[in-house]
């Protein structure tokens, strides 16, 4: 029953990351091992370190705040007019091609839903991120960040399930308000912060989209 499942301490992909038994999940959250650089088991330490990198962007874009974002980087990097810098914002959301899961057993897609809520979470805060960093550019006119989880979200999207007050009275909200709970440990950051600051220049010898190979390519001087 998903409306069970009322925050991460209770989720079944949680307590797995607890007591380190993923069977067969190992090669999922393929954004939080991108961000993290996990290449076999997730932990929390993982999910900490992905958000921890996000901190470190200048500008974090989610997606439904693609349309308010190039008020901020067009006028950065001093472009103006064309199909991307004009000053109109269009309501609508981008349009993609028919989404097969729409025709997917919604008991398998909740399941797997559940298996990818590590990243959903990373994706919450990378919303409030941008929401707050775009406000402090100056940005108006921002929509109202969404406060249901986005894995519940997509939870009513496939499986008909109605997201209602009695829900969000148990789960976390997603707002700036609350960006203390989904944010990383400040002493966990800065000691992984020190850390990347203190390695050399490399470059992961990396084989498309979510396949890297172990070992590292080293900047030299003369390397462009």
């Amino acid at each position: 029953n998903y409306t069970e499942i009322a925050d991460k301490e209770e989720s079944p992909f949680w307590i797995d990351l607890q007591t380190g038994n993923q069977g067969p999940y190992a090669g999922d959250n393929l954004n939080l091992r991108w961000l993290s650089g996990a290449q076999e088991r997730l932990s929390n330490d993982h999910v900490n370190i992905a958000k921890c990198r996000l901190q470190l962007f200048d500008l974090v874009i989610a997606d439904k705040l693609y349309e308010y974002a190039k008020k901020v980087i067009c006028p950065l990097n001093n472009w103006k007019g064309g199909q991307y810098c004009n000053d109109k914002i269009k309501r609508r959301e981008h349009q993609s091609k028919p989404d097969p899961l729409n025709e997917t057993d919604p008991v398998l897609i909740g399941a797997w839903i559940e298996r990818l809520r590590p990243s959903f979470e990373i994706y919450d805060y990378a919303r409030i991120l941008s929401w707050k960093q775009m406000e402090e550019r100056g940005v108006q006119d921002l929509p109202v960040l969404s406060e249901v989880p986005s894995y519940m979200e997509t939870f009513a999207r496939y499986t008909n399930l109605e997201v209602t007050d009695s829900h969000l009275k148990k789960i976390r909200r997603v707002s700036v308000k609350n960006e203390g709970y989904f944010q990383p440990p400040v002493e966990f950051c800065d000691g992984m912060k020190r850390y990347w600051t203190s390695n050399p220049d490399v470059v992961p010898n990396v084989i498309g989209i979510g396949t890297i190979s172990r070992g590292d390519f080293v900047l030299h001087s003369d390397n462009t």
